[in-house]
């Protein structure tokens, strides 16, 4: 019995070293700008270069081949022009606070809390975003997809923080590198097990190399002699996700997406080579937690606008509803619904489309043009940074400008 309590202790201390010794980590994402302007419902659609990210079942959908070799996508909060205009019209007294004297600090501290501590700026930039489909290959009756993506991007914010006795300021910066390679099988055969539909399974391997900032908050007064070098910490990862579409008919689909199945972890070196000095970033394990997320596509043959009229929408539209992050244990459904909650539609004629949809419980609208060979696309929307809608939300501005071969770019069904 000692024996069995003794093993019992050295497996709960060895578990609790293995949670406490690594930070949560963001998965490698890169929020699309037709899902978002879709609500961040795409589950079950994932029929273009976003399946990449959230969902590898939906290469399947790719009947030729998909060619991507550039594309640019810029996203910024509302807050970041009012962030620039306040940082340039006081950026003497932000650089050289420690000497102003004690009114001048008083004056100019009011005027952050009254002009700058509520602010968000935050920029998204990705470039270039290299990918590459395979036309289906039979394998019998059914097919099988691959490729392969290379994708970068950045984001970055700073922000005031209210730090007694002084303002200090907060910032985050980082840059992902991916490449991942998807892997999909789709199964027609299924009615040997007397199931209607198709089945499309999918898998995604991924490399990640991230570098970010050490979490830091410096004060105004120490701002002029502060070393940023020694700051930045970089760690590679390695993925899986998998994802798995059910196609019932050819007008409904239910998706399910699981990203970082096992865990996937990093562990932060200091970038600088000056990793020896005092005022160098600390390394540090990271872990992402799995993800898990459900959705369901539907493609309605007729769009009913009053009880017994109706207009055929010609296979145009496309109606998504995706509940996300249910394996969550910090943000679960039950205290979290809103902000897991996902809808959205697009409807497309001929080079034009428009979207709309509620993203945890912000709007979203977005639309453009999109062509056999490029698509330009803006979208707006809202993204809850804190645990409830309406705590602590971000509002985007993003425009997409991208370059694509082949069949299937943004296509409804």
């Amino acid at each position: 019995m000692k024996n069995k309590i003794v093993f019992l202790t050295i497996l709960v201390l060895l578990f609790s070293s293995m949670v406490f010794a690594s930070q949560l980590e963001n998965r490698a994402m890169k929020k699309g700008l037709r899902p978002m302007s879709m609500g961040g419902a795409f589950t079950a659609i994932a029929n273009d270069d976003n399946a990449f990210f959230y969902n590898p079942a939906g290469i399947t959908y790719i009947n030729n081949f998909l060619i991507q070799p550039f594309s640019l996508d810029i996203a910024i909060t509302a807050a970041v022009i009012d962030s620039y205009n306040f940082y340039s019209n006081n950026k003497s007294d932000i650089l050289h606070f420690n000497k102003l004297d004690e009114a001048q600090q008083l004056k100019f501290a009011k005027k952050i809390s009254d002009q700058a501590l509520n602010l968000y700026p935050y920029t998204f930039v990705s470039i270039p975003n290299i990918l590459f489909i395979t036309s289906p290959i039979a394998v019998k009756k059914n097919y099988l997809n691959f490729g392969f993506g290379v994708f970068s991007y950045a984001n970055a914010n700073a922000n005031f923080n209210n730090s007694p006795p002084i303002y200090s300021v907060s910032y985050d910066l980082e840059a992902t590198g991916l490449g991942i390679l998807p892997v999909a099988f789709k199964i027609y055969s299924l009615e040997k097990i007397k199931i209607p539909g198709a089945l499309s399974l999918g898998v995604n391997f991924k490399y990640m190399h991230r570098f970010k900032n050490a979490k830091d908050e410096v004060s105004l007064v120490d701002l002029p002699e502060y070393n940023f070098k020694n700051k930045f910490l970089h760690g590679p990862s390695f993925g899986i996700d998998f994802g798995a579409i059910y196609h019932l008919n050819s007008r409904c689909n239910f998706g399910l997406m699981i990203a970082d199945i096992y865990n996937s972890g990093i562990e932060y070196k200091n970038f600088c080579c000056n990793s020896n000095k005092p005022d160098a970033a600390s390394e540090y394990n990271a872990r992402i937690n799995p993800e898990f997320n459900l959705g369901v596509a539907y493609y309605p043959e007729k769009f009913y606008y009053w009880p017994g009229k109706y207009l055929k929408t010609n296979d145009r539209l496309a109606l998504a509803f995706d509940l996300t992050d249910l394996a969550n244990s910090n943000e679960t459904f039950i205290k979290t619904p809103f902000k897991k909650t996902h809808i959205g539609a697009e409807y497309k004629y001929n080079l034009f489309v428009i979207r709309a949809g509620y993203n945890s419980g912000y709007p979203t609208i977005g639309g453009g043009i999109v062509t056999n060979a490029i698509q330009l696309e803006y979208a707006f929307y809202g993204e809850e940074k804190g645990l409830y809608p309406g705590q602590d939300p971000a509002w985007f501005h993003r425009v997409l400008f991208s370059v694509k071969i082949g069949r299937n770019k943004g296509k409804i069904q």
